[in-house]
Formats: structure tokens, sequence, C-alpha cells
């Protein structure tokens, strides 16, 4: 009798763990994927500085989605656009700002832009010619400077358009490529409440 109870609990624990891995998030609550947009639908915003624009996070589970925006991990690509429970303010003028939601290590996003404002545009620049070359430029050290041709590399947020094809290092500025392709590099910088940034689109070639 005894037996036959260790072998019906040998046997009942299987068949919890092979419905828990035909369940993806059932136990883990890790969603299959997370969408981001407006509430209106749209993937990509539009704010204005000193403004705000609400986004969404919805998570796809196999038993169906779920609003989750008010439980997910936000963040921004830039300090230009800060988010919290998916509510995005404008500081001052960028391009090319991704705000990401993060639900049981799956991630979601969206892109878009902070219009208006009286920030400066930086100027980016680069140690290697374009386009680079992964064969021969295994990394690259971008600068950016303000238009009093002030250098501020250093105290930027620099940020990739893609990290598969070009990731910075925690040296501010230095940049590995990783793969062929092109994408946009941004700097960042925040000062007295106001956001100045600028972005260049790169190219990698083999």
């Amino acid at each position: 009798m005894r037996s036959f109870g260790q072998k019906g609990w040998i046997i009942g624990m299987a068949a919890l763990l092979v419905l828990g891995a035909g369940c993806t998030g059932f136990f883990v609550n890790q969603p299959n994927s997370v969408s981001v947009t407006t509430l209106a639908g749209a993937n990509t915003f539009t704010v204005a500085q000193g403004s705000t624009v609400q986004l969404q996070a919805t998570a796809s589970f196999n038993s169906g989605s779920k609003d989750v925006t008010k439980t997910a991990s936000w963040t921004s690509s830039t300090p230009c656009a800060t988010v919290s429970a998916g509510t995005v303010k404008g500081l001052g003028t960028a391009s090319a700002v991704t705000i990401t939601a993060s639900v049981g290590g799956v991630n979601g996003s969206a892109t878009g832009s902070v219009t208006g404002g009286t920030g400066q545009t930086l100027t980016i620049s680069s140690s290697a010619q374009q386009p680079f070359s992964l064969s021969t430029t295994p990394s690259v050290q971008f600068t950016a400077t303000d238009s009093n041709n002030n250098d501020v590399t250093n105290s930027a947020t620099w940020t990739s358009g893609d990290t598969s094809i070009l990731a910075f290092s925690s040296t501010p500025g230095l940049a590995q490529l990783v793969t062929t392709g092109t994408t946009s590099v941004t700097a960042s910088i925040t000062s007295s409440g106001t956001c100045s940034s600028g972005s260049e689109t790169v190219t990698i070639d083999q």
C-alpha cells in the first residue's frame, strides 16, 4: 500500500510538470509576448515637452490576454522622456525614443519622439569613418558636443536603436559592433529640467 502511494505521488508530480511545461507563464507568470501601444492602439507616439501620453502594456498568455500596464516594469531609452506605469512625460526634444515594458522577462516596446522645448541639439561624431567595418573595427568611440562645442560625451546617456547590431559598453560613448546592419545612435543629457539630444544613423558592413 505504501509502495502504491509513493508510485501514485511520483506519477502525479510528473503529470504536473508536463502540464506546467505546456502552459507558458502558468507557474512563473511568464507571458508568450508583450505589446506596448497607445490607448488608441498605435505602436508609435508623440509627446510634447512638459506633456504626457499614456501607453498600455498587454501580455499574451496561453489562456488569453491581460492588461499589465500597472504591474509591468517600464524603462525609457533616453532621459528626455520618463515613464512610470505607462505614463510617458516629455522633458526635452528627442527622436528615436523607445519605451519598454517588461513582464516575467518578456519585453515589448513602442517608439516615439518628444517635440518642442528649448534643449540644444547635440552633434555626434565617431572615431572611425562610416560605414564601419565589422572585420577591422570591433568597437567605435562616439563623441557628443553641444552647440557651444563643449564635449558632453561623459555626461550623456548613450543608446542604440538596435542592440543586436551595435551595443554600448559601460564606457560613455564606446560601442561594440555586433553584426552588419543599420541602426541609430543617440546621446541625451538633462540639465535644469531640460533635455538635449542628438541622433546619428550608423551603418556597419562586413
